[in-house]
């Protein structure tokens, strides 16, 4: 039987932590999808937790914007950059 992932790497985690980021940087949905080349539509239903990102749509976001793929997937922030960490710690805290 299959077991539910840590709380982490659920779709709403990673939603919040998609949204967070956005909001630190300081982007409209929009804006973040022309920066990254992911489809609004796409975008926006991650961030409302209805999916997660395939691995190289992630990969996009984070060569646009400087993020890693264990921030996006597994909250891991510590391969972020310091100014972006201390923007989204207290949204995400």
């Amino acid at each position: 039987m299959a077991t539910d992932a840590p709380t982490t790497r659920n779709v709403n985690a990673i939603a919040e932590r998609l949204r967070v980021t956005r909001d630190a940087l300081g982007l409209s949905q929009a804006e973040m999808c022309r920066g990254s080349g992911i489809a609004t539509n796409t975008y926006n239903q991650w961030e409302k937790g209805r999916g997660r990102p395939e691995l190289d749509k992630a990969i996009l976001i984070c060569d646009a914007y400087g993020l890693t793929l264990d921030w996006i997937y597994l909250g891991d922030s510590s391969g972020l950059p310091y100014r972006l960490i201390e923007k989204i710690r207290p949204k995400a805290g």
